[in-house]
């Protein structure tokens, strides 16, 4: 306490100090009750987090008190010693410290001196929601003035006149063309309410010039709808921050704070530039969802290791985490865990092995995890984790939606009747569904999804990369250099590979081969590429982080599985520009025509020996069918479509 409260603190008498007290006590008694109630909840469940962002004087701290209300809440005003310091947030260490330690489900923070950094820290934050309110300039205004008298008017001087840095975060972080934009109406002679509203201007103008206006968890409240239409406005704010609503909440939001005071004097250039932002937030509307309204999801895996399902798996996470969804991921760890986003949950669970005694205690964890994410469906990646799902809530509570990435022709027998254990299933391609079908699992449970891969970084390299990656596949600038990419495992017959190059030396001697990956067929391999002597054409390049640049520095793809659903590793290659030589498994059919590749039947070397000469010979051709190719990959399979499909698969089982 300084001096100057401690000397007003000692002129106050005795019976007034009471008198505070005892008008005090209730709320603080209120606060505490509450705060014992949350304690039933415990701390082993997740938190949703929501920041309250706006300019001044905009009716946040209505907001608040309204949020306050509901039992499941714990909020935290920009004056709240633990959360604040000089009313901004503390350090991101601090704020996940005190939402861990709080367990409240619900958690909101009002960081309403940070909204010029509510960009930032919704990339710091990827789980949290965040609800920017505005209210009418000419209500805030007269309020700013009555609380602040000139404050504003001197910070947009500031602003105008290139002297903003002392002021900290009231004038930081304002782009030059809002600056602009004050300087062209700004006057020597500007009144303190002229301030203030050039002042909202300037704070509200962050919600487009941060990019709030399109990010998927933010959402724009308009004061007059919340004290007009609260019970509408404030179900749509609860909703949002992830909180249940009740009209009794919002007994004492009041109408009447509305023009309550004559709109203050203002020129006609500052009035109608204050309007041109009024209108526009009035008009703003949320952006597409393609997510729709699936809040929170659980995806369940065996592994996160090198293979395409574990791929997709990670695919999937990353696209619903960037369109807001919370989503939490469970596998026994692997290789592509740091390929997961900053805001997806990874759990590390016992699911690599659950025969026997293993699936009762993996059930045992899963349902913990349900119980603690609360998702909306639970998307799982093989027969083992559907059933440990579908073990973990015998009542069914969550849907759960399988997705089938395939099997050998062998196993679709017993696999399929196990299928039913998922509310959904999704296939990967045409045939696995058909084949799941004609073993015994019903049509109308089970959908095609195409896979599909992220496209962005895939495509032709150019020198130094080009050169640098044909060193490393063991190809030189006049060779024609094959990549293959999988796991060294039997499914992907990769012997094949060498059959291909030893038949192929007399005939297409410039033919170079590189196989990308690894597995527990690596030191056979090797061993049959020296029994060949084919280890000057073929190279085992092992497991690699930068497969992007291989394949667009390669010339050639050769996919020579025995069986695949939707092999992600060939539309890869499709993507970058390369002709494709596949063999015809599941999903084949869908992936290639004739324009963009050639198929040839499983397990046939010399089928793939021809088809990769006659591309080696015709370099037209290989540029026409690289480009076809492409164009098909970047059309018909690209991540954001296969997603989006699947999306609509989980709300088809959410209604069932």
């Amino acid at each position: 306490m300084t001096r100057a409260k401690e000397a007003d603190f000692d002129a106050v008498s005795p019976a007034e100090r009471v008198r505070a007290w005892r008008r005090a006590a209730p709320g603080f008694l209120q606060r505490q009750a509450k705060t014992a109630r949350q304690l039933r909840h415990g701390w082993a469940h997740s938190r949703q987090v929501g920041f309250v962002f706006g300019c001044q004087r905009s009716g946040t701290k209505m907001v608040m008190r309204v949020l306050d209300r509901s039992p499941d809440i714990r909020i935290f005003h920009e004056n709240h010693a633990s959360a604040f310091q000089d009313f901004q947030l503390r350090s991101d260490r601090t704020i996940r410290a005190l939402v861990a330690l709080n367990p409240a489900p619900v958690q909101v923070f009002k960081p309403i001196c940070d909204s010029q950094e509510a960009d930032r820290l919704l990339a710091r934050f990827p789980r949290v929601r965040g609800a920017w309110v505005y209210r009418h300039f000419d209500d805030v205004a007269n309020s700013a003035v009555a609380k602040w008298g000139e404050h504003q008017r001197d910070l947009v001087e500031a602003l105008v006149k290139g002297d903003a840095e002392r002021w900290g975060w009231r004038t930081a972080r304002i782009p030059e063309s809002v600056r602009a934009d004050l300087r062209a109406v700004y006057r020597a002679d500007l009144s303190p309410a002229e301030g203030a509203m050039l002042f909202w201007f300037a704070r509200n103008s962050f919600f487009f010039e941060l990019g709030l206006d399109q990010h998927p968890r933010m959402t724009l409240v308009r004061y007059a709808d919340l004290v007009q239409q609260p019970e509408s406005a404030f179900d749509a704010l609860f909703s949002h921050l992830g909180a249940d609503f009740s009209p009794d909440f919002i007994d004492k939001v009041r109408a009447d704070s509305i023009g309550r005071s004559d709109p203050p004097q203002a020129s006609p250039q500052i009035r109608a530039l204050c309007q041109s932002l009024m209108d526009r937030l009035d008009a703003w509307t949320p952006a597409d969802r393609p997510a729709g309204d699936l809040s929170s999801l659980l995806m369940l895996i065996d592994t996160l290791g090198t293979g395409g399902a574990e791929r997709y798996a990670v695919t999937v996470c990353n696209w619903l985490d960037a369109q807001g969804v919370a989503v939490t991921i469970a596998s026994s760890g692997g290789e592509q865990v740091p390929d997961l986003a900053p805001g997806v949950q990874h759990v590390e669970l016992p699911l690599r092995q659950v025969r026997g005694g293993a699936l009762p205690r993996a059930a045992r964890s899963v349902r913990a995890l349900i119980d603690q994410t609360q998702p909306d469906a639970i998307v799982s990646n093989s027969l083992a984790v559907t059933l440990i799902a579908r073990a973990a809530q015998l009542g069914r509570a969550v849907p759960v939606v399988n997705v089938a990435h395939g099997w050998p022709e062998d196993r679709y027998r017993q696999v399929a009747p196990l299928m039913r254990a998922a509310t959904r299933v999704v296939a990967v391609s045409p045939d696995v569904k058909r084949k799941l079908v004609a073993a015994g699992l019903p049509q109308d449970r089970c959908a095609v999804v195409f896979n599909g891969v992220d496209c962005s970084n895939l495509g032709r390299r150019s020198d130094p990369q080009r050169a640098h990656a044909r060193q490393v596949m063991g190809a030189g600038s006049g060779e024609i250099l094959v990549a293959v990419v999988g796991r060294l495992e039997a499914q992907k017959a990769h012997q094949n590979v060498i059959f291909v190059a030893e038949s192929t030396r007399e005939s297409h001697p410039s033919l170079r081969f590189a196989i990308v990956g690894d597995g527990s067929r690596e030191a056979a391999l090797a061993a049959l590429i020296a029994e060949r002597g084919v280890a000057d054409r073929v190279r085992l390049v092992g497991l690699r982080s930068d497969v992007a640049d291989l394949l667009g520095s390669a010339d050639l793809y050769l996919n020579c599985s025995d069986w695949e659903g939707m092999p992600l590793t060939t539309i890869e290659a499709m993507a970058s520009g390369l002709p494709v030589v596949a063999t015809r498994t599941e999903g084949s059919a869908q992936l290639l025509n004739d324009a963009s590749g050639i198929v040839v039947p499983v397990g046939d070397a010399e089928a793939m020996a021809q088809a990769l000469g006659r591309l080696a010979e015709d370099a037209d051709l290989r540029q026409r069918m690289g480009a076809a190719a492409r164009q098909r990959a970047l059309r018909d399979f690209s991540h954001d479509r296969m997603v989006r499909e699947l999306v609509a698969v989980i709300a088809d089982a959410r209604r069932a």
